[in-house]
């Protein structure tokens, strides 16, 4: 004979409503680590997200304490735990908005890698190109910072050196920035 307890009900099993502790744990721990995400943006990264003025203001605290490990550490408890009542599932997609690249700013980026190959393979018509696509470009400059490049790539050769130095990527980021202020912002389509 099968002896049954009438307290204990088989049809509704109590561990199912419930959160186990682990798992709780692991969701606070999810949250500490959103708030110490928020703790990298910038005030206006920060604007951007809709956060309760009490989590707002213990972020700025954070920031404010010294660089004592324990108050710190005890702050961003705190800031998980203020992390609990806020919308954090708007948060978290707001985050993932803001790492999120850019596409205009991607493309712009392409453009500007292009324009800087399509330069330094030393053609003539692509300084002309160059110029009539970007009327903000001055011709000495760009001649100049081009000129640059083709002297430190001699003198790597020069050198029997196989991979470009430091003094050729210098002069190819000094290249790729310039072409990247006189390319207005946000790049027309």
């Amino acid at each position: 004979m099968k002896h049954t307890n009438p307290k204990h009900n088989d049809a509704i099993d109590p561990a199912e409503d419930e959160e186990s502790k682990t798992r709780r744990k692991q969701r606070m721990t999810e949250l500490q680590k959103m708030g110490e995400e928020l703790l990298t943006l910038n005030k206006r990264q920060l604007d951007l997200i809709t956060i309760p003025d009490n989590l707002l203001m213990a972020l700025k605290e954070y920031q404010r304490l010294p660089n004592k490990n324990e108050a710190k550490r005890r702050q961003l408890q705190f800031i998980g735990k203020l992390m609990r009542a806020a919308d954090h599932d708007s948060i978290r997609s707001a985050l993932d908005k803001l790492k999120a690249p850019d596409r205009q700013e991607m493309r712009r980026s392409q453009e500007i890698e292009r324009w800087g190959e399509l330069l330094l393979a030393g053609e003539a018509d692509t300084v002309e190109a160059f110029l009539n696509d970007w009327p903000l470009a001055e011709r000495q400059t760009l001649k100049q910072l081009i000129r640059r490049h083709m002297d430190a790539v001699n003198n790597d050769h020069g050198n029997g050196l196989a991979s470009p130095s430091d003094a050729v990527r210098l002069a190819r980021r000094r290249l790729l920035d310039y072409i990247k202020t006189v390319m207005p912002w946000p790049a027309p389509a």
